[in-house]
Parts: C-alpha cells; structure tokens; sequence
C-alpha cells in the first residue's frame, strides 16, 4: 500500500512520530506553507496550528485531502470553501478544556486577592455552555460561586441545564447580574447567533465598577475599542488571552490586565498531548489505518503527580499551587515586554513564543458536569 504524504507543524507534539509509522511526513512550520510546496511535496494532510490560515487559496491545485487543527476552534480554516472540494475537515473540541478553565479559576483567584474579598457569593457569567463553560461551571461552584450562563443555540436546542446553574435569558441580563464575565464561544461573523462583537460597549456599560472580564475565546468575540471606551468610565479587571489583532497585542489593555497572555490558555502540556492523539485518531479513521498510542500514553504516563490535596477552601494556597505549574504572570511580564517593540517584531515574537511554548502542566482534574455541583 502506498504511504500517504503528510505535512505537520512540528510544534505539535508527537504527531509526526506517530504519523510516521504509516506516512511520509514533513515537519513545516505554519510560516514556511506556500501553495507551491504543498504541491511540489505532493502533501495529501495537513496538521496546523490556529495560527495558521487554511483557505481554498492555499490548497488549490495540491492534493491536500485531510486538514487537521489541535484546537476546538476552526476559523482560522475556511470551512465551507474546502469541504466544497471534498476536503475533510478535523478539530479537537474538548481537549483543552481543562487547560482553559483552570485560565479563568486563576484570573478569578487573583482578581479576588486584588480586590481583598472572597469569591464565594459572587455571580460568575460564563457565556457559552460547552466544554470549557462547563468545565468552569463545577470549578466556580467549588469557589463558593453562583454560576450564570448565556447560550441561545444550546438553550434552542432544548437543553437541559443542571439545576444549580441559572440560565439568562440575554447578554444584558448576564452583564447586570454578574461581577465576572467570561467568554467561551466560537468566532463566527454571520447568522443570528454571530459572535463578532458580541461583548460591546452597550452590554459592557452594565458591569459593576471593579467587575472582572475573562477573554479566552476568539479575538473579536469581545470589542476591545469598546472595552477601552467602558475603561475609560468606571475601573474594571482584566484577563485577556485573545487579541483582536492578533498576533498583535492591544497595548493599552494589556498594560492595565490582571494577565495578558498570547493565545496560551490551552497550550497546557496534558491539552497538548491531548489533542494531538484525538488528530492521530481523526486521521487514521479518515485512512483506514491503524496508528501507534505508545507515544502518547508514554507522555501521560511521564506528567508530574497530581497534588495531595486541592484547596479549595484556601484562596491564597490554591492560586500559589496552580501558578507553580502554569507561569502566567511571568507570561504576562513577557508580553509587556513585547508591546514596545515595532510590530513585525511583535508579530515574530508572539508567533516563536507559542510555538516554543514551555511545557506548562494543569493542576486540577477535570470535573463531570452532574445536576448537582
């Protein structure tokens, strides 16, 4: 049987081993792809980072039949434009939930130190109830948290939202009621369920002085001109991980965040693992091939142990334990440094940093979302 031809960031981990073992693979950084090497390679799957643009463009006249992405997100892909050439399409949803959600207990943990209060009884709106949203749902509750949520298709489709969760029925009502806000949905531009913008200056008006905002979704998810127009009128906290610019960074906004992060939220060691096994199994589904788990299982297995004890009950303890494994102020520190830099060099360093992104390791255990928290 012939092999099949591979091309694959090689910031993905183990994929091009595991890949090896039935095709002939290429390690190509998402900058180095062109059209014409994709065809003089005669490449038939492409794995890429988010940071990489898919479109009909890139792949015309290669015999590119596979595209897959480690990320739950696929608009960096041009979905429509490549499935209309028969092109199949693979993303992995899911797999760096965890990773995310711990993001935002650690943004919650440190904006609560800042403001010196305690997190229990205060509303958390998480817009977007899918795997991060429900994630963080069970963490917040373990905060001492009350937890809202705003996500018209899931509440559409009939959903039954657990009973220790309350369910708002618009973005205003969320924005009113809770004094943190974060974002967890896809970037989508059209239809009535668009994203773009969907956290603007009206909505944003509604928060409390001294509110916090959570950015982990997709940059233009949340309006940062409008945001800066809210900032300029009352006080409020930030945790931004997504840019609107990106790989530019908003310099103002990240300045003044809690953490300014680039686009690292779900690059945790374990996330990254994770998805490139369920990519290793997309693909070999697509195939019709078998491939080998050992590297991956090899990887878990070699994780740092889990903690004895989770404290919960002990603000300060838990943000110190969880910042041990996951460095984002240092993160923070490093992405300051790169806002006075002219702005190719900040596209440069912001794309190097994620690729060689350290291995960074998640602390807390993914819960399973139940009636009860």
């Amino acid at each position: 049987m012939k092999r099949l031809i591979c091309c694959v960031d090689p910031s993905i981990p183990f994929l091009a081993e595991v890949l090896s073992s039935a095709a002939d693979v290429y390690c190509l950084p998402g900058t180095t792809l062109s059209r014409g090497l994709l065809e003089q390679l005669g490449c038939q799957a492409l794995f890429v980072r988010a940071s990489t643009r898919v479109d009909a463009q890139l792949l015309a006249g290669t015999a590119v039949r596979f595209v897959g992405t480690p990320s739950s997100g696929i608009d960096h892909i041009a979905v429509e434009e490549l499935r209309q050439e028969g092109i199949a399409i693979a993303h992995t949803p899911g797999c760096n939930a965890n990773a995310v959600a711990e993001f935002v207990v650690i943004a919650l943990l440190m904006w609560a130190a800042q403001l010196q209060r305690p997190l229990a009884e205060s509303w958390l709106g998480i817009i977007g109830f899918g795997h991060i949203g429900r994630c963080l749902a069970q963490y917040a509750s373990r905060l001492g948290m009350h937890v809202a949520v705003y996500d018209p298709p899931l509440a559409r489709s009939g959903f039954a939202f657990p009973n220790w969760i309350t369910y708002s029925p618009s973005l205003r009502a969320l924005c009113s009621l809770c004094s943190a806000i974060t974002l967890h949905v896809p970037l989508t531009r059209h239809g009535p369920d668009a994203t773009w913008h969907l956290l603007k200056e009206e909505e944003l008006a509604l928060l409390s002085p001294n509110s916090l905002i959570v950015q982990t979704s997709r940059g233009g998810v949340l309006s940062e001109a409008a945001l800066e127009t809210v900032l300029a009128q009352k006080p409020l906290f930030l945790a931004v991980d997504v840019w609107e610019g990106e790989p530019l960074i908003n310099p103002r906004l990240a300045a003044q965040a809690l953490l300014a992060t680039p686009h690292i939220a779900g690059l945790t060691w374990q996330a990254r693992i994770g998805c490139s096994r369920a990519l290793a199994r997309h693909f070999a589904a697509w195939a019709g091939i078998r491939l080998p788990e050992e590297p991956f299982m090899q990887a878990l297995s070699q994780l740092p142990p889990p903690p004895a004890r989770i404290p919960w009950e002990e603000p300060a303890q838990l943000l110190e334990l969880l910042q041990q494994r996951r460095k984002l102020v240092e993160d923070t520190h490093t992405v300051r440094a790169w806002v006075q830099l002219p702005p190719d060099l900040q596209r440069q360093a912001f794309q190097a940093f994620r690729q060689s992104y350290p291995r960074r390791y998640e602390t807390l255990t993914p819960p399973t979302i139940s009636s009860s928290p």
